[in-house]
């Protein structure tokens, strides 16, 4: 035991002297967990413990022995520290002036077995290999912990791709990243990236050819490709299948990544469902021109939000062609129509009942046949108007549940004619005709006359003869009481 010595709980309360040299020459590109074993190593040196070993030091920094050692490996190459201990393992740290004043030599290649030197400079054949290169190389190994022969292949690859048969450090310290965060570790790891990257290449070759650009692709395409296959998961084949969209436009790897966005937003990264799904896309949107065109909207490109649209219409159960017949009614209706008329029609029809262009048709067919008895009731009672859905209602009423002939309805018309609300008065006309079991023309005109010559003297002297006929059969109470039932607006046109 030393005469004098530091209590063992000083170093706690005690400084470690850190040159600004090492914070600007070797901390600033170091990594940080080799700072943080040479910060610790250097502390102690300044204040030993006894206990202190290689396992000790990487339980009290929370990391593996292995780290440690390749840390201090990449420390000794910087030039700050060696090996001086195997049983057990020991180090020496270099003070930083010293290195400076003595001009130390930095013993790199001395770190690494030959074998590997040599192996280094023979994939690189004549290719001069600078001290700095070597430095890079074996940072390969210690920082990003890429296995020795996983680096030669490393190495053996980039040199194969080049066109001069130069290695490029730089470009293949690039790689070296790449593969350390693949996770790389074995040769066989290596041997499916290179056969993964040979037929991707080859893929990347073919697609840029069908867009018409015969050439070898750019550093941006190639990583735009990768991201295709590797981070959205489309097959080659599906990336294949996606050009047939770009003859839209401009064929360019751009135009196609757009198309590619929304494929992968769909979830159609195969071929098979990416030719399903973009041919009904092209069906859809084929069906949405002859929609425009139907509403007199033509050289329209249709909008996302109409295919959405008349998707929606679809799954409701309309189909192809009772949709045109919806657009058709629009058209015809104002002259022009929009999405929203169509609409309109859809769930009227729907509400009705109506789902099939039969029933539709039928439907329209038997509208056409009651507005055409409307009409003739409406000449017979002098109304100039179009037919309606209400006054529909009625004539079928008066034929069904009633059971009068048109020519009745027609008779009684022109008895109604001139009265203040024609259709009720002739509604009430074929109700008396009703209870009197009445059901030929002889016989409603003989109710008639006999109904007027027994009306009282002077019930109607003063009345318009236009209005003659409609008024006697009524007083004038009657007349008022009939007149205030029209909760209806009989005058309103179809819609």
């Amino acid at each position: 035991m030393a005469f004098c010595s530091f209590d063992e709980n000083a170093a706690l309360f005690d400084t470690t002297p850190v040159e600004n040299m090492f914070i600007t020459e070797y901390m600033l590109r170091a990594p940080g967990d080799f700072v943080k074993v040479y910060l610790y190593a250097l502390m102690l040196c300044y204040h030993n413990a006894e206990r202190m070993s290689l396992t000790s030091m990487a339980k009290d920094l929370d990391m593996t022995e292995e780290e440690v050692e390749r840390a201090f490996r990449y420390w000794a190459r910087e030039g700050l520290c060696r090996q001086v201990g195997d049983q057990p393992v020991r180090y020496t740290l270099y003070n930083l002036k010293q290195i400076t004043l003595t001009r130390a030599q930095t013993p790199s290649e001395q770190l690494y077995h030959r074998d590997f030197v040599e192996e280094i400079r023979r994939v690189l054949d004549a290719q001069t290999v600078s001290s700095s290169d070597l430095q890079k190389i074996f940072d390969w190994v210690d920082v990003l912990e890429l296995p020795e022969e996983v680096v030669l292949m490393l190495l053996q690859t980039e040199r194969q791709n080049s066109r001069t048969g130069r290695v490029s450090i730089a470009i293949a310290d690039k790689t070296a990243h790449e593969w350390a965060q693949g996770g790389v570790k074995t040769v066989e790891d290596v041997e499916k990236i290179v056969i993964i990257g040979r037929e991707r290449e080859n893929h990347l070759r073919k697609l840029l050819a069908r867009l018409g650009m015969r050439r070898t692709p750019s550093d941006d395409e190639k990583a735009m490709y990768t991201k295709w296959i590797e981070e959205w998961g489309f097959t080659p084949d599906a990336v294949q299948e996606a050009c047939r969209e770009t003859t839209k436009g401009t064929p360019t790897m751009a135009y196609l990544d757009g198309i590619l966005l929304r494929q992968h937003q769909l979830g159609r990264h195969e071929a098979a469902a990416m030719s399903s799904g973009m041919a009904k896309e092209r069906t859809a949107r084929d069906f949405a021109r002859d929609v425009y065109a139907g509403l007199g909207r033509t050289g329209v490109t249709p909008s996302q939000d109409d295919l959405s649209v008349i998707e929606g219409w679809r799954e409701r159960g309309f189909g192809d062609e009772l949709i045109l017949m919806a657009v058709t009614a629009a058209h015809r209706r104002s002259g022009g129509g929009s999405m929203d008329d169509v609409d309109g029609y859809l769930e009227k029809w729907q509400k009705q009942g109506l789902t099939t262009p039969e029933a539709v048709r039928a439907e329209s067919a038997r509208i056409r046949s009651l507005n055409a008895q409307l009409r003739e009731i409406y000449e017979a009672a002098g109304l100039e108007k179009r037919p309606n859905a209400a006054d529909r209602e009625l004539l079928c009423r008066w034929a069904g549940e009633m059971g009068m002939s048109q020519e009745l309805i027609v008779l009684a018309a022109q008895y109604a004619r001139g009265g203040g609300s024609p259709m009720l008065f002739t509604g009430r006309i074929l109700s008396d005709w009703q209870r009197a079991g009445i059901s030929t023309l002889e016989a409603a005109r003989a109710e008639h006359e006999s109904h007027v010559r027994n009306m009282p003297q002077g019930a109607y002297t003063k009345t318009p003869a236009s209005a003659q006929d409609a008024m006697l059969r009524y007083t004038p109470e009657q007349r008022r009481k009939t007149y205030s039932a029209a909760v209806l607006d009989f005058d309103e046109e179809d819609s």
